[in-house]
């Protein structure tokens, strides 16, 4: 290091600690992440509520997750395996978690054997005793009773070939794959899906067991999901969908018949759909979500279903208020979905408006949507309780807590398991600004401020784009900006046209990608340098994900304004993304429009790498090698253009990682991709 830089990073360095010591706030660093206790799966049996708290952890390079159960205000943890996700509230007041205790079992399933195991726990017991094993890779459970169920389990066609090709021996079977394992087979599309690897030749089965006897309730190339049981136990709702070589879109309602194991299909259209979210409001109706739009941009509608006379009716529609929270954050546990409840005069659901999460009612009567709770929080998850709701919901700067919401919208604190961080971490709340678009459409932007920050002096910015495109950022705690206004820059952001919490209309940039969101994200950033002195607009940095990698490939392509860029999990070039990618051919298809022999010039029109030979800005890429859903020759692409053009870039490669790296990987690669988009913008946009 070079004389004079030494001496001016340490009179920074001084400043920064004297700052923070006269704040007495400790600075946000970049693994703040690890000291948040994310909070999730609520449930509440006979006055009692459970959740589950999930932690990174910098010295396993994991996330430790347990099992917590709320007395007098405060968390008792009731396990300490570290691997609690999912459980179930059992009829006789016992806890049913999954627990793979015994060596021999961890290696089986090393060995790619199916098995799972299942634990109890209850009030009397010191520890969790073993309940069930199932020698299946079990995903959702529906029980009867203790001794009869209905769960669902990944079948692989390729494997029960296997299988009979070695008379039914498992070890042998094991032994042949293992031995084939150095090659990848695929024969059908799409063959890989992000976060689950290889799916050529895998479905999702029906399984019913009783009392130790199981028994496959679907064909080979059937898929089955979204099991709901009803309340008396009697029948069984499912959808399902076949098909070989292509998957197909939309699926079929199945309707099956407890006591005879009969199923039959009970789809209310004619044409093809996508039925979702079955919900029982009685134990003859049914509310659920279809959806007949599958190249265009459009919500579902809401319908109940009479499953004694096969009456369908409309109910709602998801448009302005689509169902699901999108607002992002990276201390969260992911986009968590309540579903639908219902009561005597409607029903309620989580939806995104703008820029926070609310929870609604809509009622039966003549489709009147009351907003439950009225300000700039973000609900992640919810359930009637008592008189109200239990939430989990992110209000202000704070990380997730579980609150009390009264139907007056009142949020009363039931933990605080996460509130002193933001009284030891100087943290900076994000300042609104509003502007109108070209369409007239008004939108707000944000800006947070770089800590300690005078008044008067300006600082290099960073815009941060999200994911999606139909995502939203809301004024909750994101930790990367927080850290970036910790290590003195701005950070500002938006939610341009494409984006949800608008409505269709707004959200359908169909065939317009890097039009109209371009324009906004750039009037934006103009409106964000006039309003906020503390903005250096000769100093502009530009980053996002996904959809925010793709923009950020467009952008630098398309202006010079922004010094420095880092591109993460983009997409380069619809021609390739559509054929290589999980969801290529049909998010391709409803975005752009067509395919590479139908719309070739449009697809390529709409793609960064059309303008890569214009691109003058310094630019970082950073991609997942097990990213299937934006695959990691998208970046490899762009990286090798610049390259090319003599342009200054870099190309950070992680492994086993996927399209969740800076939400959800592991944690030491969580810091070095922050650290990585970080070196990069000191190196152009600080002096």
């Amino acid at each position: 290091m070079k004389r004079q830089t030494l001496f001016t990073f340490l009179i920074l360095l001084v400043a920064t600690c004297n700052l923070y010591a006269e704040s007495g706030r400790k600075p946000v660093g970049i693994d703040f992440f690890k000291e948040v206790k994310m909070i999730s799966n609520v449930q509440e049996k006979n006055g009692k509520i459970y959740f589950v708290i999930r932690q990174a952890s910098m010295d396993d390079n994991n996330y430790k997750s347990d099992l917590y159960a709320l007395e007098n205000g405060q968390p008792r943890r009731l396990t300490s395996t570290h691997d609690v996700s999912d459980y179930t509230l059992m009829d006789d007041g016992s806890i049913m978690f999954r627990n793979v205790r015994e060596a021999k079992d961890k290696e089986q399933i090393r060995r790619g054997e199916p098995l799972s195991v299942f634990v109890k726990l209850t009030e009397r017991m010191g520890e969790a005793e073993e309940f069930l094993r199932l020698p299946y890779s079990a995903g959702a459970i529906k029980f009867i009773d203790d001794k009869h169920f209905f769960f669902t389990s990944t079948y692989d066609i390729n494997f029960a070939e296997l299988l009979e090709k070695n008379g039914g021996d498992m070890a042998k079977a094991l032994k042949a794959k293992e031995e084939g394992s150095g090659v990848r087979v695929f024969e059908e599309i799409p063959f890989w899906s992000n976060g689950r690897g290889d799916v050529s030749g895998k479905r999702s089965h029906l399984f019913y067991y009783n009392d130790g006897d199981i028994k496959d309730l679907s064909e080979p190339y059937e898929a089955v999901g979204g099991a709901e049981l009803s309340k008396d136990k009697k029948t069984l709702l499912y959808t399902t969908n076949t098909w070989q070589g292509k998957s197909t879109r939309g699926n079929h309602l199945m309707k099956l018949d407890v006591a005879t194991l009969k199923a039959e299909d009970i789809s209310p259209l004619k044409t093809t759909a996508s039925y979702m979210g079955a919900q029982f409001v009685t134990d003859d109706e049914i509310l659920l979500s279809i959806n007949t739009k599958f190249e265009e941009i459009g919500s579902a509608t809401l319908y109940r279903l009479n499953l004694k006379d096969g009456k369908l009716t409309e109910v709602h529609s998801f448009n302005p208020y689509s169902a699901g929270v999108s607002i992002g954050s990276d201390i969260k546990m992911g986009n968590a979905s309540s579903g639908i409840k219902t009561d005597k005069t409607g029903f309620y659901y989580l939806t995104t408006v703008g820029d926070h999460a609310p929870l609604i009612h809509v009622d039966y009567k003549d489709g009147a949507v009351t907003f439950i709770n009225k300000g700039k929080e973000v609900v992640l998850e919810y359930l009637p309780y008592k008189d109200g709701f239990l939430t989990v919901a992110m209000i202000g700067n704070k990380a997730a807590e579980i609150y009390f919401l009264d139907k007056k919208g009142v949020f009363t604190p039931m933990t605080t398991i996460n509130d002193h961080l933001m009284d030891e971490y100087s943290v900076m709340t994000p300042r609104p600004v509003t502007f109108k678009n070209s369409d007239g459409v008004e939108l707000t932007g944000y800006a947070i401020p770089p800590v300690g920050y005078e008044t008067g002096k300006k600082y290099p910015t960073i815009l941060d784009i999200h994911g999606g495109p139909r995502t939203a950022y809301g004024a909750c705690f994101f930790h990367e900006m927080q850290y970036w206004a910790n290590h003195g820059y701005a950070v500002i952001f938006t939610n341009p046209t494409g984006s949800d919490g608008g409505g269709d209309t707004f959200a359908n940039i169909h065939a317009r990608y890097g039009t109209i969101d371009y324009d906004d994200l750039m009037l934006f950033t103009d409106v964000a340098i006039k309003t906020f002195d503390f903005i250096d607009g000769d100093r502009l940095g530009v980053t996002g994900g996904s959809y925010g990698g793709f923009m950020t490939n467009w952008i630098i392509g398309h202006t010079d304004r922004f010094k420095a860029a880092a591109s993460q999990r983009s997409i380069a070039s619809w021609i390739s993304f559509s054929n290589t990618t999980d969801i290529g051919f049909t998010f391709t298809a409803a975005q752009i429009g067509g395919d590479v022999w139908t719309n070739l010039d449009g697809l390529w029109t709409q793609s960064p790498m059309k303008y890569a030979d214009k691109v003058k800005t310094p630019t970082l890429f950073i991609h997942s090698d097990e990213d299937y859903r934006c695959w990691q020759s998208e970046g490899i692409q762009m990286f090798y253009a610049l390259k090319y053009f003599d342009v200054p870039a870099r190309l950070c490669l992680f492994k086993g990682e996927n399209h969740e790296l800076s939400r959800s990987g592991k944690p030491k690669n969580r810091v070095r991709r922050i650290q990585e988009i970080t070196d990069w913008m000191d190196k152009y946009l600080k002096p």
